[in-house]
């Protein structure tokens, strides 16, 4: 089975897509909230504000990525044909 770019940019979108996913979940909400007092024991260890800044950089770090690598994949799928 040959590996082609097509299934490489395929794969890594798929992977991007759930990390972004998942730190999406993970982000503490803004608004106040019943689950906050949860929320709170949760994000301990780096610092709630800490904590909710990286996780927000990396979620637009994660976006900016999977834009990319579409385009590129809608690149190498026209390239194909």
């Amino acid at each position: 089975m040959e590996t082609t770019p097509i299934t490489i940019f395929g794969f890594l979108i798929i992977i991007m897509c759930l990390l972004l996913i998942l730190v999406i979940l993970i982000q503490n909400p803004k608004k106040e909230s019943i689950n906050q007092t949860f929320m709170e024991k949760n994000f301990r260890f780096f610092g709630v504000k800490r904590t909710n800044t990286f996780l927000e950089n990396f979620t637009w770090f994660l976006s900016i990525i999977i834009f990319f690598l579409t385009l590129f994949f809608n690149f190498f799928l026209k390239s194909k044909h």
